[in-house]
């Protein structure tokens, strides 16, 4: 009985441990490796060397090299040039806030200059301006509130924005921690004052510059309304490629364990119709899977909605940046998302026809999973054009990267990486499909998987592959 258990085990094991099942594997740990080596220097704090006054206990002031953060850069516009302002400038940093002096006292033409700022000679990107107004220290030493123009960049719709969109509101409530201080000394001693103006004596208007344009609506709403119209995307897509490559490759191995396959082939009729037919279906269901889910998706976001979320005009507002959700941007997002499905068809029928039995193909799927996730969590935190050079090849070398980044780049413009997008997804079906295409047409359907399955001889250890010998 001991011996039987052992023999049934072996052979188990010998059927699930082969070159096929043991590739996903090496791939998924190759794929996690570059990841976790990639991340780390993606998420990590960029800092930089600058200039800045400090004053001693004597009150000398003098010149001395800090390193600070990229990220807690802010433009700086100040029109009051008066004592209070100036203690709001030289008191930032002891909050966490750099503030950098534009060359324009333009708010546009500043946040234009901040785009591409250039800090030591090296060329860095400021999403965030503070404009302190005219006549913020005569209002503050009379007890009123006083309102700041907080500006705010997008340049993209990754959770790495909704960060940026923030900072501007972030260095308001520093600039009121600031103030705090030197009003409590200012009227501490008067029971007249509110204390709600000690602790918050201003509030911001804000402001949001997109595609060149400026609108006052503030940027966080702005980034929570794409992402909310946009978050399902991804999903749709993945769900799309997971049902069109398992039906595409499973058909063709469930016909090459069932024999039908070699019946079909020597039928009287062109093996390009029988090719045709199995891509085209799989097509059609994935697409009518695709609308089912949009249009159930496109209902439930709508209740959730509610209609009184966003203040009115705030579509026009969208629509003046470049922002609609049309049939134009639908279609453009569906020939993407049509291409990618595509390419996971051209990847599956590779598959399919390299596989030889069902529980095998299950694993050569998983990269395909893998493939489809990756490059949806980078976009989702990070902006991909600010990847390194070698990164952002290797993000843009995998086809769906290009759909996940289609509403970001109709958005923000961006219609080179657009149209490159979709040539190179066209280019990539057309590659797979006509290798796949020979394949089909020739005898190797039928013997490239026993090819792919061949095991070590058994005399010396050697193994071939077609006429080639190796060991």
């Amino acid at each position: 009985m001991k011996n039987k258990f052992f023999v049934i085990f072996k052979k188990e094991l010998k059927d699930l441990i082969t070159v096929q099942t043991l590739f996903p594997l090496v791939l998924i740990f190759v794929l996690f490796y570059f990841l976790g080596n990639m991340m780390p220097s993606l998420i990590s704090d960029d800092t930089v060397t600058i200039q800045s006054e400090q004053t001693d206990q004597s009150g000398q002031t003098s010149e001395v090299e800090i390193t600070v953060s990229k990220n807690s850069m802010i433009g700086f516009i100040d029109y009051d040039k008066s004592e209070l302002s100036d203690y709001i400038y030289v008191n930032l940093p002891t909050r966490g806030i750099t503030p950098i002096i534009p060359k324009s006292s333009n708010p546009e033409e500043a946040m234009t200059e901040l785009e591409t700022y250039n800090l030591n000679g090296e060329e860095i990107k400021i999403q965030s301006l503070i404009v302190i107004p005219e006549g913020l220290d005569a209002k503050l030493r009379a007890g009123e509130y006083v309102s700041i123009d907080a500006y705010s960049s997008i340049d993209s719709f990754g959770l790495t924005s909704m960060i940026a969109g923030a900072s501007a509101q972030t260095a308001i409530g520093s600039i009121n921690s600031v103030l705090t201080r030197e009003l409590f000394d200012l009227y501490g001693g008067d029971p007249s004052i509110d204390i709600n103006y000690i602790n918050y004596p201003v509030y911001s208007n804000d402001y949001t510059y997109l595609n060149s344009k400026t609108e006052k609506v503030n940027a966080t709403m702005v980034l929570s309304y794409v992402s909310s119209q946009t978050m399902f995307i991804p999903i749709i897509i993945m769900l799309i490629l997971m049902m069109a490559s398992q039906m595409i490759a499973g058909s063709i191995v469930n016909e090459k364990t069932d024999k039908t396959l070699e019946t079909l082939m020597t039928a009287p009729m062109n093996r390009m119709s029988v090719l045709l037919a199995k891509v085209l279906a799989a097509a059609i269901y994935a697409i009518i899977y695709a609308v089912v889910f949009s249009i159930s998706n496109n209902n439930f976001m709508g209740s959730m909605a509610g209609g009184d979320i966003y203040p009115e005009g705030f579509a026009a507002t969208l629509e003046t940046f470049g922002i609609t959700f049309n049939i134009t941007t639908l279609a453009i997002v569906g020939v993407q998302l049509f291409l990618s499905v595509l390419c996971g068809l051209a990847i599956s029928l590779l598959i399919g026809m390299m596989i030889e039995d069902i529980k095998s193909l299950q694993a050569y799927l998983i990269p395909i999973i893998f493939a489809v996730m990756i490059p949806y969590f980078l976009s989702m935190f990070l902006d991909i054009n600010t990847l390194p050079l070698i990164a952002k090849i290797l993000v843009y070398a995998i086809p769906f990267t290009h759909t996940y980044t289609a509403f970001t780049n109709i958005f923000v413009q961006n219609y080179t990486l657009l149209i490159f997008g979709a040539i190179y997804q066209a280019i990539f079906v057309a590659i797979l499909l006509t290798v796949a295409v020979r394949i089909f047409n020739s005898d190797k359907l039928f013997t490239l998987g026993q090819i792919m399955k061949k095991k070590p001889g058994k005399k010396n250890g050697s193994f071939s592959i077609g006429k080639w010998r190796i060991g």
